[in-house]
């Protein structure tokens, strides 16, 4: 019996199990697909006895970026990233890849392909928003700002783009009406920040593409905002899929159906 889990924490709420086994059940294999919550304090020491156990994992919040030196390689956009979401067993070896840029990507095409006109605000600048901002930069090539609370961190992200910029979050708050596609990327909204918003949509212009990376739940009040304000709005279901479907590929060879993985998710929620 195959194992395969996601780790993260917090972790209650992803959905990463029901999608996987009806996945899993749909190719007929003998497979198991968990969800491991890991100590924040605790992650070097518990790690290695996690991974022992596995096939191949999904990593999220906050171990993106902390899972990297218990690989023995990355692939070359996760390198480029410094982020890792999946982890893959070859030959005894761990390699890590990261599959949320990607998946971000054709997730957002079903409402808006992005552009290279788009002019891009990214809010935050932790593990998910590296894998997204690498793949517009590669894929599509977009003018894209990142907004984040810890400036350093945003600026540090887009080196190597001079035509990017970091900003604050207030302002980027000044700054909103400039943008065509707002992406939100930070945890605001999960949990013990349920109802909070990561930044001000004041002078957001209707008809404005803003999305959330958070798909549970269904609708933050970030995208609540967004909805009252008249933008276009799409929660983190698609690239959920999406970067799913990817990583489910990378473990097994087998490429799923994203129909089926997409049902289990929206019946489990």
């Amino acid at each position: 019996m195959e194992k395969f889990a996601v780790i993260g924490n917090p972790i209650a709420h992803s959905l990463s199990p029901e999608m996987h086994h009806a996945a899993i059940h749909a190719l007929g294999m003998e497979a198991v697909y968990t969800r491991q919550k890991i100590d924040i304090e605790q992650f070097n020491t518990e790690i290695p006895l996690f991974m022992e156990k596995m096939e191949g994992f999904n990593v999220t919040v906050p171990f993106k970026e902390r899972i990297i030196p218990f690989l023995d390689s990355l692939d070359e956009f996760a390198e480029k990233c410094g982020a890792v979401n999946t982890v893959v067993r070859r030959n005894s070896k761990w390699v890590g890849y990261n599959t949320d840029g990607l998946g971000y990507l054709a997730g957002l095409a079903e409402i808006h392909p992005l552009r290279p006109t788009d002019s891009v605000l990214i809010i935050g600048a932790g593990g998910a928003s590296k894998g997204i901002y690498l793949a517009i930069k590669e894929k599509i090539g977009s003018r894209v700002v990142v907004a984040n609370r810890t400036i350093s961190k945003a600026e540090q992200l887009i080196q190597g783009y001079p035509e990017d910029a970091a900003l604050t979050i207030s302002e980027a708050e000044k700054q909103l009406a400039s943008f065509s596609v707002v992406i939100q990327t930070t945890s605001v909204g999960l949990l013990k920040t349920a109802n909070e918003t990561p930044l001000s949509l004041a002078n957001l212009r209707p008809g404005t593409i803003v999305s959330d990376i958070i798909y549970n739940p269904k609708k933050t009040p970030f995208l609540k905002e967004a909805e009252e304000k008249r933008a276009i709005i799409q929660n983190g279901l698609p690239m959920f899929i999406h970067q799913g479907a990817l990583a489910f590929e990378l473990w097994t060879g087998q490429k799923p159906d994203t129909e089926i993985m997409k049902q289990a998710v929206l019946a489990s929620l």
